[in-house]
């Protein structure tokens, strides 16, 4: 499943950005789209007695490494220096995560970061070029534990399927579906893909983020197309359970290509750690896990990252067993990358820095033509989408605004996304000891590797110079991604488990795992705001998909609708027939200079509805309803308890409708709507 998924992306992507440049719709992109798929699958077919690019192989190879951690005898010197390193990580690791647990000044967090992260690389790297002394016969890439235990794989399904539930019932509201959602309502209600914005009109202004790289977004619409059916019933009912489980299985995965002891364990405080790191913080691995996973970014981060990480160590550790490259293990890793982009256009940066970490062991042992081609493999296509995204301009929203600011303090984010406190430790901790912990001696150097890699974002000044010279972004902080936090606590947990007594099977999981949940913040508690319901609802807040209903309904094609947040992010959710005058302030700003778009206008009545000072007077509010031609509007009356000048406020301006002409229409629960 995991397989076919990366296949579908990877045969999607280039299908949809081919049908983007020549302006090809749905109907010439599913037979391109079924072609590339029935190609994949004759080619499959031919080299059927061979295993999938991202499972165990069928054949045993060439002996591949130790699983001992005992290395060879070597020099006394040199076993002095790998005590140092070992003592430096793990003083540094530890220092870390106190220092960031309290919240100490960022430039002495981001300092021991970098140490530890360096000391343990190093280690790693000696270690990786000592000869081994325990080979184990048997796959290369493959577990080293060829009696894995049943209960494993029954653990790991068994979590996919409660999970899938619990994400199914799951809903959490998020600001950012009004663009992603939006783009696949559009494909879903017209068949086509748009390269102008479909927000705030008909491809008549630039697309806020452009160009729409990601293919994801133009898969779900066409999938709604083709079955006539809402885009918001795909993403929203279809996905998340889905995603989730198969979330879950690449995490298991990934831990069993790293040969952690006890995976089902290890897979088990993963978890743990995900479902605890709720509360504040939208950056945090858990509030981007199960409670998002049906935007394409959050499915790159959950599903596409370990199995890019498994076919980076398949590949490394083919290498280093057979001396030269498989073709099939670099077509896995072209197929992820391609994959990732489709995702989201984080892929574009991101995969490269998990590729220069998945090579990292080839560097070190200096096989540089396996080291080149497995980069230029995963790298081709995300640095070939970054290029053409220069090359014509490409902005994102995230780029404009003050918002940016607080995105480029590295303190700011680094504590959003490992928090304070008992979770900050663990987690800092787990990264940190990953280069040490890590059983596969190839992944101890990629984790080492990727773990500098985060610390030098954390370095105050690094995002903002980043932006600077290459115009990433704000964005630049999703680096963080690639130290699969989660799986890391995993391997934390196992390896302070397995060995010695029976008694730390039970001890140190159960007390890890109470740890995180007594002092960590469960995901899907009302204290994170996220709500349950069953049977599955839309991921929106239940009164908006009602209030924005209700004004479809009543409206005709090319209305303007005038609505508090909300309730216009759900409108432009549930349709691209009906226009919002601005459903996100914030997705105002790069457009505001455009011919036609009055954004000062749209500035002052998005205010307007949401109840908060327009610093206009009545008669510019009234103009800028006419300029903008709105046919209906919504205010949201304020709940009790709340100030009596809010009241008040909305009191007035519902007066201020009905003098410009509109009449009461409907009110449902605290939202009352006019129409002209």
């Amino acid at each position: 499943m995991l397989d076919a998924v990366v296949v579908l992306l990877a045969t999607w992507t280039p299908v949809y950005h081919l049908c983007l440049v020549l302006g090809w719709g749905v109907g010439v992109a599913v037979p391109l789209e079924v072609a590339a798929l029935v190609l994949v699958g004759l080619l499959l077919v031919r080299r059927r007695g061979r295993a999938s690019w991202g499972s165990r192989a069928t054949r045993p190879v060439a002996p591949t490494e130790v699983v001992t951690d005992q290395p060879a005898r070597r020099p006394r010197r040199g076993r002095v220096a790998l005590a140092l390193a070992l003592v430096l990580a793990v003083v540094a690791a530890l220092t870390t995560a106190v220092l960031l647990a309290v919240r100490a000044p960022w430039p002495s967090v981001a300092t021991a970061w970098l140490v530890a992260a360096a000391a343990g690389t190093l280690r790693a790297s000696v270690r990786l070029r000592a000869p081994a002394t325990t080979p184990v016969a048997g796959p290369a890439g493959g577990t080293a534990d060829a009696r894995a235990p049943r209960s494993g794989v029954v653990l790991a399904l068994a979590w996919a399927a409660v999970l899938a539930v619990l994400a199914a019932a799951s809903r959490w509201p998020n600001p950012d579906d009004l663009y992603y959602v939006n783009l696949s309502q559009w494909t879903a209600e017209r068949g086509t893909f748009p390269l102008r914005d479909t927000i705030f009109s008909d491809q008549v202004f630039p697309m806020t983020s452009y160009p729409p790289v990601a293919s994801y977004d133009g898969l779900l619409g066409t999938l709604a197309h083709l079955a006539s059916v809402p885009a918001a019933s795909v993403v929203y009912l279809v996905v998340p359970p889905l995603a989730t489980a198969l979330s879950v299985l690449a995490l298991w995965r990934l831990l069993r290509a790293w040969r952690t002891p006890l995976v089902g364990l290890a897979l088990s405080l993963a978890l743990v750690f995900l479902l605890a790191d709720g509360g504040e913080g939208y950056a945090a691995p858990g509030n981007l896990f199960l409670i998002r996973l049906w935007q394409g970014k959050v499915l790159l981060l959950c599903l596409l990252v370990p199995l890019l990480l498994v076919a980076l160590l398949r590949h490394a550790e083919h290498v280093l067993a057979a001396g030269r490259s498989s073709g099939r293990h670099l077509v896995a890793l072209a197929a992820g990358g391609t994959a990732a982009v489709g995702l989201s256009t984080t892929g574009m940066f991101l995969v490269p820095v998990l590729a220069v970490g998945g090579v990292f062991p080839l560097l070190v042992a200096r096989r540089w033509r396996a080291a080149a081609a497995g980069l230029v493999a995963t790298c081709a296509y995300p640095l070939a989408a970054g290029a053409v995204t220069v090359a014509v301009g490409g902005r994102s929203a995230d780029d404009f605004g003050d918002r940016r600011l607080f995105r480029f303090d590295p303190e700011w984010f680094g504590h959003q996304i490992f928090r304070d406190g008992v979770v900050a430790v663990v987690g800092v901790s787990a990264v940190l000891l990953g280069a040490l912990l890590v059983r596969s001696r190839a992944a101890r150097v990629s984790t080492g590797a990727l773990a500098v890699a985060v610390g030098v974002t954390f370095v105050p000044g690094v995002t903002q110079l980043g932006y600077d010279l290459v115009g990433l972004g704000p964005t630049l902080w999703r680096v963080s991604w690639v130290a699969t936090v989660a799986a890391l606590v995993g391997v934390l947990g196992a390896r302070l488990a397995a060995g010695g007594r029976r008694w730390r099977r039970v001890v140190v999981p159960v007390g890890l795992a109470g740890a995180l949940v007594v002092a960590g913040v469960p995901i899907w508690t009302e204290a994170n705001d996220v709500s349950t319901t069953w049977p599955p609802e839309y991921k929106r807040g239940p009164g908006s998909v009602l209030v924005a209903r209700d004004v479809i309904a009543r409206a005709e094609p090319g209305d303007t609708v005038l609505l508090p947040e909300q309730d216009a992010i759900t409108t432009a959710v549930l349709t691209t027939r009906v226009k919002t005058v601005a459903p996100r302030d914030y997705f105002l700003d790069q457009l505001q200079d455009v011919p036609g778009f009055r954004y000062e206008q749209r500035l002052t009545l998005v205010r307007f509805a949401n109840n908060e000072p327009t610093y206009a007077t009545d008669d510019e509010e009234l103009a800028a309803l006419d300029a903008l031609d709105v046919d209906q509007a919504c205010l949201l009356f304020p709940d009790v308890g709340e100030p009596r000048y809010l009241l008040d406020r909305v009191v007035d301006r519902a007066l201020q409708l009905r003098a410009a002409g509109f009449a009461p229409t409907e009110r449902i629960g605290r939202t009352s709507c006019f129409a002209r």
